[in-house]
């Protein structure tokens, strides 16, 4: 049976405040995993409906045989935790944090015993609060977000010794997790732009484009919409020619706007 070359999705949320919230997501299969019929590694999941907004992507390590799935599962028991662990409203302390990331890593590694290097995966995910926002990642890819159209955040790391990435199932691999916690009075800081990418599509953007792309994205929704901007990223992302073509390329974006400027 022929996998599909992708998977989309995207959503848009106003509150009662009149405050928008959108997400635009793909996932393509790479060339080299199309041509031999192989699986996407790469896997997401975003909400903007519910109370707590979120976006999460994980990129299974080519060198796993079952990645695939570890990466699907890493997405599924983050999305379970975040709505079990956090309220909107409630405080967030590093203590907080450190522990839901060490849940989140047994809760992982618990699924396969003692066979996680044939499901290792890298993970990234963004969580908004009302008060904030909390970044939280292990391995490579990227997360990037700006506030009032200036980058405020970016994220991306290898083992700069060996350039090997990080994952969930490197030894202690909690050391390894970084996480930020940013508080974020959003009256007065929009429009925010969240990207989180895999690295089949980080490692092809240079840093002049890093910092011009989440207000380009936002210029782009402001002008064609939610559904138009999915066919935005689809073009670009699908149609991708630039080095890594080869690799599953993953792209979220996730903004916070005011009703009627769309982000």
């Amino acid at each position: 049976m022929k996998k599909l070359n992708f998977r989309s999705d995207f959503a848009e949320y106003v509150d009662e405040d009149f405050t928008t919230f959108t997400f635009n997501a793909i996932s393509v299969r790479g060339e080299r995993h199309q041509k031999d019929n192989e699986h996407n590694q790469d896997y997401f999941k975003c909400s903007v409906k519910s109370d707590l907004k979120y976006a999460i992507v994980a990129d299974g390590l080519g060198s796993a045989k079952h990645s695939h799935i570890g990466s699907e599962k890493a997405v599924e028991i983050l999305e379970e935790m975040i709505k079990a662990s956090f309220h909107p409203l409630a405080p967030v302390s590093e203590i907080d944090i450190y522990e839901f990331n060490s849940k989140l890593l047994e809760k992982w590694k618990g699924c396969f015993l003692n066979e996680t290097r044939e499901y290792d995966t890298t993970l990234l995910y963004v969580i908004i609060f009302s008060h904030g926002v909390l970044t939280g990642s292990i391995g490579d890819g990227l997360i990037l977000w700006s506030m009032k159209n200036e980058v405020v955040h970016i994220k991306e790391e290898k083992n700069s010794f060996s350039n090997q990435t990080y994952s969930l199932a490197s030894n202690q691999a909690l050391d390894y997790f970084k996480f930020d916690y940013t508080p974020v009075n959003f009256e007065d800081e929009l429009p925010i732009v969240f990207i989180l990418t895999t690295d089949g599509v980080s490692d092809d953007l240079k840093p002049d484009v890093l910092k011009q792309l989440p207000a380009y994205l936002n210029k782009e929704l402001e002008d064609k919409g939610v559904k138009g901007m999915q066919k935005v990223l689809g073009d670009w992302i699908i149609n991708w020619e630039t080095e890594n073509h080869s690799d599953d390329r993953t792209f979220c974006l996730l903004t916070i706007g005011k009703a009627g400027e769309k982000a």
